[in-house]
């Protein structure tokens, strides 16, 4: 029985959904000038730093509210629930999704300026009520001393608003709904260990236990004194600093072998508790394929094969991996498909309490699916593509949650594994009309990267209400209204920001217009005027990693205790594990030593130290953001 299960009412009271609700506000304003105007990007790994430090005051002033006035205090369930609420619509709003989406919406009115420009780009590719068309509206989001909320800014915004609100809503609602049909499968039946949730459990169930431990705030003093350290350091150079951020090692600076050999060199210390945490075997073999990876560059550049060659096709690899693993994860789970369908709507499952929620679910993963089939073939795009792309969304979707689910990676961001570069690169920009390639490129705050991707922390959110049916429906609702809340938030809190400080401005960091520049200053533009053929050789990397991953698949289905495990061959290759890999290979090697020395007992001692590394970063470099934000001044940010 986890902490989850064993504490707290299955009840949720209005006073924690007003709290989760009021803590949904304070991240959306968070979120945009932490990573929109500071550069300080709190949903870049998992769990999402904030949200953590939310829990962690609520959980002290719990303590001490609850001793005085017992009535005030909230339960362990309850605050979780505050948790979930705040990472799931933190998801939705993160910088890789709804904050994606608000800077494209008005940069082809402001930057396509003229005529004939906005026919040859724009015109039949994009419904004109899917972006903000009224420049006169757009000029203030860009140059700032405005307000979003004049009556003819908010005419010019608001069908595009109502649009992309529904959209969002049932995609995230749509993904609620298949987390809950994979929540047996994957948290009762296979047993996989969520690692990201494990400190919020032990913080929101445990606390005094939890802070009653010497190793927690030995942990605690060595990652929180080095954040305070480094951010003094920040503020006044003389005081000395120790360098734990991401340093970038090239130890050989010229000739082919350069760039396979330069490494990030990070002491991240939530990473370093996340690779403790990790299963053994996990943990390894993430950092084994990350050095197969360089290996491979390394092969490729003494072979005299130049960058424009793109061998060997790392992205289109890992995309077939993630596809292949997919694909085993489907034939696994055909059996728990059955069982639910029978649950759901066959005779025998008549008096089972799941039953009403079987089909709920079923219900809602369908229609919403169909759904936004439908919006994307009102949108301009063909009958396939318009069936393919939410196909393979979803199949990426539901193997990044697997990641957070079986081994905790933080980071997952899979640059250019989005529905629309792999169609186009798979089968050429030729191959796609006019209109499906400007709904590529509208849709790009769906598929430019998945590190905030909301579907994970939705499947989490589950986990924390553990195994009580009432527990697992008050937290649905729960989530429901958080999806429902973050949206609209997300739109009046960005906006009311742009407005005010200008997204072309010095205010800004350069994502204010880079996430437009890049759907319709680079990707559009690049399609329809120079479209590209098919590669083959993306075909074929492709199949490889399909086949490599599916191969790796079945050995450790015979051989259980093989450390090569097939979604660490399809991260190898991404950002985050360029970052994490140190920390991840300084966790794992922490915690087969432990294991080896002092045994299960041993490792859940040492446990408390890590959740003190991860706590003390998060609540001291969290500190120094808002800081920061309160005073309107840079300071020291401990991430990325």
């Amino acid at each position: 029985m986890t902490g989850a299960d064993a504490h707290g009412s299955p009840a949720i009271r209005p006073r924690a959904i007003v709290i989760g609700l009021a803590a949904l506000l304070l991240s959306a304003r968070w979120i945009f000038y932490g990573e929109i105007v500071r550069y300080s990007f709190v949903t870049l790994a998992a769990p999402f730093c904030h949200a953590v430090y939310i829990l962690l005051v609520l959980t002290v002033l719990n303590m001490l509210v609850g001793g005085r006035f017992p009535r005030l205090r909230l339960t362990s369930f309850e605050l979780l629930t505050i948790y979930a609420m705040v990472s799931i619509g933190s998801a939705i709003m993160s910088c890789d999704m709804q904050s994606i989406l608000i800077g494209q919406m008005p940069y082809p009115a402001y930057f396509i300026d003229s005529p004939g420009k906005w026919k040859d780009l724009v015109d039949g590719a994009i419904p004109s009520s899917l972006i903000v068309t009224d420049r006169d509206a757009v000029t203030g989001f860009y140059r700032g001393n405005a307000t979003f909320w004049a009556p003819e800014v908010l005419r010019a915004w608001a069908t595009p608003i109502l649009i992309w609100t529904v959209v969002l809503w049932m995609l995230a609602l749509t993904m609620q709904a298949m987390c809950a049909l994979l929540l047996t499968a994957w948290a009762e039946n296979e047993r996989l260990t969520f690692p990201v949730v494990a400190l919020p459990i032990a913080l929101a169930t445990e606390p005094r236990a939890l802070f009653a431990n010497r190793l927690l705030w030995v942990g605690f003093a060595i990652a929180g004194g080095i954040t305070l350290l480094n951010g003094l350091n920040y503020l006044y150079p003389s005081v000395p600093a120790l360098p734990i951020k991401r340093q970038t090692i090239v130890p050989i600076d010229s000739g082919p072998l350069s760039g396979p050999t330069t490494f990030v060199f990070s002491l991240y210390f939530f990473a370093i508790a996340l690779g403790f945490l990790m299963p053994l075997d996990l943990g390894l073999s993430l950092w084994i394929f990350f050095l197969l990876h360089r290996a491979q560059l390394a092969f490729v550049a003494v072979h005299g094969y130049p960058p424009e060659s793109r061998l060997p096709y790392a992205d289109s690899q890992a995309f077939g991996a993630y596809m292949a693993v997919f694909a085993a994860t489907a034939w696994r789970l055909r059996s728990h498909v059955t069982h639910l369908w029978s649950i759901a709507w066959r005779p025998e499952g008549h008096g089972d309490p799941e039953r009403p929620a079987h089909r709920r679910n079923i219900a809602v993963a369908a229609l919403g699916s169909a759904a936004i089939v439908g919006f994307l073939l009102w949108a301009g795009m063909s009958p396939v593509v318009a069936v393919a792309f939410p196909a393979i969304f979803f199949a990426v979707a539901i193997m990044i949650t697997r990641i957070r689910a079986e081994f905790g990676f933080p980071v997952h961001d899979m640059h250019s594994m989005g529905p629309g570069p792999v169609l186009v690169r798979v089968f050429g920009a030729e191959t796609f009309s006019r209109s499906t390639l400007g709904m590529f490129s509208m849709l790009h705050w769906m598929h430019r990267a998945y590190r905030g991707h909301v579907m994970p922390h939705q499947l989490e959110a589950y986990k924390l209400a553990g195994t009580d049916l009432r527990r697992r429906s008050a937290m649905s609702r729960a989530m429901t209204l958080a999806v429902l809340a973050a949206v609209p938030i997300c739109f009046a809190v960005f906006l009311s920001g742009y407005y005010d400080v200008g997204a072309a401005t010095g205010h800004v960091n350069m994502w204010g217009v880079g996430y437009g520049r890049e759907a319709f200053g680079y990707n559009l533009p690049t399609w329809l005027k120079n479209p590209a053929r098919a590669d083959i050789g993306d075909g074929i990397a492709t199949g490889a990693g399909f086949a490599v991953a599916l191969l790796l698949a079945f050995v450790r289905t015979f051989l259980p205790g093989v450390p090569l495990h097939p979604l660490a061959y399809a991260v190898s290759n991404s950002w985050g594990m360029a970052q994490l890999w140190l920390p991840i290979m300084i966790g794992s090697l922490c915690k087969g030593a432990v294991l080896k020395g002092r045994g299960l007992k041993g490792y859940r001692g040492a446990l408390q130290f890590f959740f003190g590394l991860m706590l003390g970063e998060f609540a001291v470099g969290c500190s120094w953001t808002l800081v920061g934000m309160a005073l309107q001044a840079p300071t020291y940010e401990f991430w990325p």
